[in-house]
């Protein structure tokens, strides 16, 4: 793979991940332009892209605690119910299951021992199924009253 396609492709994964975490398009490219500032001389390796934007979004979360809810409906109404989640529960969900990310690397970015991750991860996969039966979407309640 050339130099070229691999930052793209680590580009996209970087973005894509962080539009998951944040569902805005605007705060995932904020992300990414941090992740991109945290590498060291610049240099796309592996998934340092993508850990040091997930490192940035969760950053910014806890700068910022009080920033609006995310405007989720653009996302498949699968992906909108993890936000259902405590966030915690919906970063340990996204990051290990939805991104592959390493549990010793979740662990450092979300600084919780990797057992905690462990059963936080097994808390969220025990409550997205009652999560499934719930209906968040008002074009979705309309649809069924009518």
């Amino acid at each position: 793979m050339t130099a070229k396609s691999e930052a793209s492709r680590a580009l996209y994964e970087a973005f894509r991940a962080a539009l998951l975490l944040t569902a805005s398009a605007e705060a995932a490219e904020h992300a990414v332009l941090g992740g991109i500032a945290a590498l060291e001389f610049g240099h796309i390796a592996d998934d340092v892209l993508l850990v040091e934007t997930v490192k940035t979004v969760i950053q910014q979360r806890d700068d910022f605690p009080s920033q609006p809810e995310p405007t989720r409906s653009r996302l498949p109404r699968e992906l909108q119910r993890l936000f259902l989640l405590a966030p915690i529960s919906r970063d340990c969900f996204m990051l290990r299951v939805l991104l592959g990310i390493p549990v010793g690397t979740c662990s450092r970015i979300l600084r919780l021992g990797i057992d905690e991750i462990r059963e936080v991860l097994c808390a969220a996969l025990q409550e997205l199924p009652l999560l499934a039966a719930r209906d968040i979407s008002p074009a979705r309640t309309y649809e069924t009253q009518g």
